[in-house]
């Protein structure tokens, strides 16, 4: 049987700290392994050789175990609006009969027996105010409350039903996901008017299907390189360059480009049959590079370069392939940007007017980018480009986009993915236009004022802004957080919320239809 414990034994053991005596029993195959991978990733981080990233998102999880018996499925915003025992048409009629009874101790006439009076007769029923407003909602409607209490119960459940067959598939299940199934439902089935799926409804509702939320946590092995130190020292150089350029310079135009590759990313589904056959998505899908372009100041150019890997080398003459003024789109046999695809991105994205007279670039070692002459020779008359290299194994450490930027843009393209999966949207993300559609949206959306101070933060990481900028709320949380599932302007449930506008958009909206608010 595997134990923890002789393996955390074991390891505090090796790193000097021994926690057991006598010595520890010796490791089985099982634990021995475990051992060693845990030593190597301790050992790493020490090292700094790992680095650990946490993405703003959960997975759920099933627990096993029966459910939570105390669950109250009416519970939502306010805990005392529920009603504590079910009511009959029987009950409704007789404590409505007693309420507009006139027969009051101070002799008065038309008027309506009080909550302490109502409590005192049907103490079983009238637990708080909120329950005489129900009375008073089935005197003008007819609608039973225990006819809601059962609704509500119904409604949780078909939220369990639903979510099952796509925790099953291995969807991918956030907090927001189980807030807009829940209200999509209960607009559907016309459950309670004031259902507000709230945070508190959803943690209970999770706790009763023993379902919990998992931080999804990656472990990265950084390059290794022969000489850390040296690789920390190259940074440190770079940094004092570019503080020399910056002062030497006054005005200057300070400019971050990096490369993130999304690779093909295929979801299988398995249906509930007794064969358990997978359907597998048919269409094919796209890997693509994306180089977004950030400036020091926090604005985001407004054009994305974006590199397709096509079978043929070239993009379909024949056929159009989606397009957006916000997208320059390059295509070869790999989705890997080469020399042609680099003179394309100076050329039509950052070199073009109105440009700044001088502006200082900030680039990784990528052979291209370390190719000068290469780059000033594209340069138009009139202009100066400053270069300055990120050292090789610094990317981690120095890169502005990849220290904030990257990560969260891939998060979000993978919340679209998972929001797609999820709700049953028809639309294949990695399809060619489809992906070149969500990417320009998804740009434009990066590039709202409201992440300004987002998008200063990766520079400050890098070592290149002194001042930590405004607090802020990252594209993912503001994006796919709490508000983005109000509905949205044409009276679907929304699913996105907009940087720009500060609205929640259905999907249909905000990316099939391309919305641009600003």
């Amino acid at each position: 049987m595997f134990s923890p414990k002789s393996v955390s034994a074991a390891l505090a053991t090796h790193f000097g700290n021994a926690l057991v005596s006598p010595a520890p029993s010796p490791l089985t195959d099982e634990e021995r392994r475990m051992f060693s991978r845990l030593k190597i990733l301790l050992t790493e981080k020490e090292q700094g050789l790992i680095e650990s990233e946490e993405e703003d998102e959960e997975a759920l999880v099933q627990e096993s175990g029966d459910s939570d018996s105390d669950y109250d499925a009416e519970e939502d915003e306010k805990p005392e609006q529920r009603s504590r025992k079910p009511w009959t048409k029987e009950l409704c009629d007789k404590m409505l009969e007693f309420y507009r009874s006139k027969d009051l101790e101070d002799g008065r006439r038309g008027a309506s027996q009080s909550f302490k009076r109502m409590q005192n007769r049907f103490r079983a029923h009238m637990k708080t105010e909120y329950d005489l407003t129900l009375l008073r909602k089935y005197e003008k409607t007819g609608v039973i409350p225990s006819e809601r209490y059962s609704a509500m119960r119904q409604l949780a459940s078909d939220v369990r039903a639903k979510l099952g067959e796509k925790m099953k598939k291995g969807v991918p299940i956030h907090d927001t996901d189980i807030r807009k199934i829940a209200l999509d439902l209960n607009k559907l089935n016309a459950a309670s008017g004031n259902f507000k799926a709230s945070a508190s409804w959803v943690s209970k509702w999770k706790v009763h299907h023993r379902i919990v939320s998992r931080k999804v946590t990656k472990f990265v092995t950084r390059k290794a390189t022969k000489d850390r130190e040296k690789v920390l020292k190259q940074i440190d150089e770079l940094r004092i360059k570019f503080l020399a350029v910056v002062r030497k310079n006054p005005g200057i135009v300070i400019i971050n480009a990096d490369q993130t590759g999304q690779v093909k990313e295929m979801h299988s589904t398995r249906t509930l049959a007794e064969e358990g056959s997978k359907d597998v998505v048919k269409a094919r899908a796209h890997s693509v590079t994306v180089l977004p372009t950030i400036y020091l100041d926090g604005r985001q150019h407004p054009i994305v370069y974006v590199h397709l890997g096509e079978p043929t080398g070239s993009l379909p003459a024949k056929k159009a392939v989606y397009g957006n003024k916000n997208l320059v789109i390059g295509a070869s046999k790999s989705h890997i940007m080469n020399r042609e695809a680099a003179a394309r991105y100076f050329k039509e994205v950052l070199f073009v007017q109105p440009m700044p007279k001088h502006m200082l670039l900030l680039l990784d070692s990528w052979s291209l980018f370390l190719n000068h002459s290469f780059i000033q020779g594209l340069v138009p008359k009139g202009h100066k480009v400053t270069i300055l290299n990120i050292p090789k194994g610094g990317t981690s450490l120095a890169q502005p986009l990849d220290l904030c930027y990257n990560q969260q843009w891939k998060c979000v393209m993978r919340r679209l993915n998972d929001a797609i999966l999820v709700h049953d949207i028809d639309f294949v993300l990695h399809t060619r236009d489809n992906l070149l559609r969500c990417i320009s949206q998804v740009y434009w959306a990066f590039g709202a004022p409201m992440l300004k101070e987002y998008r200063k933060y990766g520079w400050y990481r890098g070592g290149f802004l002194t001042t930590h900028p405004a607090p802020f709320v990252t594209p993912p949380k503001y994006m796919f957080g709490e508000g983005s599932e109000a509905d949205c302007p044409c009276s679907e449930p929304g699913l996105i919320r907009c940087p720009y506008c500060k609205k929640a958009h259905c999907f249909s909206c905000f990316v099939i239809n391309s919305h641009r608010c600003a």
